[in-house]
């Protein structure tokens, strides 16, 4: 759901992104299993973000390696 106030940054929903930054950054806000949720009025949790969009690029590339152990 919108808000003035919030946005978001989303990922590919048939992945297990989001669950594995839930593990990871219990405290950030999720929507579902498709988006990390942020205040705008805060400053965004710039070394989480960071992490979390560099699994997202690298998701296939991680589960290709995995899948050949």
């Amino acid at each position: 759901r919108s808000a003035p106030d919030q946005y978001a940054v989303y990922f590919h929903c048939q992945t297990n992104l989001v669950e594995t930054f839930r593990e990871l950054y219990p405290e950030l806000r999720y929507g579902g299993n498709r988006s990390i949720l942020l205040d705008a009025a805060d400053d965004p949790p710039e070394a989480a973000l960071r992490h979390c969009v560099a699994l997202a690029l690298t998701y296939h590339l991680n589960r290709r390696k995995r899948g050949k152990l």
